[in-house]
């Protein structure tokens, strides 16, 4: 692929402009607005040259990022208002010198103090091409505005402490500035928008069930996203934030151990999580007699307890018991009953054609004597395998964007729930959630 190559989804032609004014811009991606500009074949078979243009942008002169062509005609890139995306010429030089070094891009102090001085938005994209073709050097996310992200998360974090001790005064934390939107997704998906919503509800002390979702997007993002991509400030405020939640609510508490440890670095993630290798091999061929053979492993990170057994009916038992609050908070009891994540993912195949794959299915945990327990029965991978119960546990109301077959095989793994209990949990959801079609198809197989 051609080195310099576009970095925004939209671009505009370059035409001369009339005799004193400015050069003039034709249409977003030649009048094609849902085509990405970035897979535009002329990109990927002609050599362009990265420069910078004097634009006209609402009514003033800017220099916006740009693309030369062999034959001169040029390209302009824009932004996500379909203006032109504005740089200096040493962002211009500075991004040509990062695509010239693709493969292994700079990034020392003088390339993120350099991309910090350009707009937020030719940061974002430049940040969003590296994440989707790596290698990305993780120091270079470290130009975004993570100020933003810390005054959140300890805004957050305060609120919290604060419910949780009466007796405290003032919040020692100002409200964060501005709106954290997408900018921070190439670094860390599945954070800032989780961030800001919590913070934001904490704030104004909003009701309603929000907080477990919120909660737990945030917490997946920050388990998924990697660490060194975000600056040691951030980190710390984060899993600041983490260790907060994990204390406001115990179905919280493994996942948000898991994300500050991995934030801070402090501990080995290995002790603590909640995932084991398992092999039905051998359990299959310990029973190949007449003999039945199971195989327990037992998996322990307070306040969670989980036992897995594999079976030589040809089944893998998922049991799980969470040490919860004497009196179940507030938030959560609006949220509506929790599934836990139990995800099988395949090691190894038998079957060599057969790529490995990753099955999800959602354990209901039911809320009795201080405890939330769950149980599920599922069908047995071949050969090697993980289980994951890592994930925090998410309402039911909230797995809206799960696929119905998900579900359905989920209301099928249950086998301790009756059909009477899935009624009353999934009746007066919305009309329209997965759920309800799945209650519909496995009602209909039982009978």
């Amino acid at each position: 692929m051609p080195a310099h190559r576009p970095l925004s989804d939209w671009i505009a032609r370059v035409r001369p402009g009339a005799p004193g004014q400015p050069s003039a811009l034709g249409r977003i991606n030649d009048g094609d607005e849902r085509t990405d500009a970035r897979t535009m074949p002329q990109f990927g078979t002609r050599s362009w040259a990265r420069t910078s243009l004097v634009v006209e942008r609402a009514g003033t002169l800017c220099r916006a990022l740009a693309l030369r062509a062999p034959d001169g005609s040029a390209v302009v890139e824009l932004d996500d208002f379909g203006a032109p995306l504005v740089v200096s010429e040493r962002g211009a030089a500075l991004v040509s010198r990062l695509e010239e070094q693709w493969d292994s891009p700079p990034a020392g102090p003088d390339v993120v103090d350099g991309l910090r001085a350009e707009s937020l938005p030719l940061r974002y994209f430049l940040l969003h091409r590296l994440h989707h073709e790596p290698p990305a050097p993780p120091r270079l996310f470290h130009c975004l505005p993570w100020e933003g992200v810390d005054a959140a998360a300890r805004s957050a974090a305060a609120l919290l402490h604060a419910e949780a001790d009466a007796s405290a005064a003032t919040l020692p934390v100002p409200p964060p500035e501005g709106e954290l939107r997408h900018w921070f997704t190439p670094a860390a998906s599945s954070l800032a928008g989780p961030l800001q919503v919590l913070e934001a509800g904490l704030r104004t002390g909003r009701t309603g069930p929000w907080f477990g979702r919120e909660a737990a997007n945030l917490l997946s993002g920050l388990s998924a996203a990697e660490p060194e991509r975000l600056p040691v400030a951030t980190r710390h405020a984060l899993a600041g934030l983490a260790d907060a939640l994990g204390e406001a609510d115990r179905a919280l508490c493994h996942s948000a151990r898991l994300a500050s440890t991995r934030l801070t670095g402090v501990g080995r993630i290995a002790p603590i999580t909640l995932r084991r290798s398992l092999d039905s091999d051998f359990v299959l061929r310990a029973s190949s007699g007449e003999q039945r053979s199971d195989r327990t492993e037992f998996l322990e990170a307070w306040p969670v307890a989980a036992g897995l057994t594999v079976t030589g009916g040809g089944l893998l038992e998922v049991e799980m018991e969470i040490e919860d609050h004497p009196s179940p908070p507030a938030r959560r009891l609006v949220d509506g009953p929790l599934c836990q994540s139990v995800t099988v993912r395949s090691i190894t195949d038998t079957d060599a054609a057969s790529p490995a794959s990753d099955s999800r299915y959602w354990m209901v945990l039911d809320a009795s004597d201080g405890t939330l327990q769950g149980f599920v029965a599922v069908p047995l991978p071949a050969g090697s395998f993980e289980v994951d119960l890592d994930a925090p546990p998410v309402s039911l109301r909230f797995l809206n964007r799960v696929p119905q077959e998900e579900l359905e095989a989920s209301l099928h793994a249950n086998e301790r729930v009756p059909l009477s209990q899935w009624h009353r949990m999934i009746d007066p959801l919305d009309p329209y959630h997965p759920a309800q079609a799945a209650l519909t198809a496995y009602a209909a197989r039982r009978t």
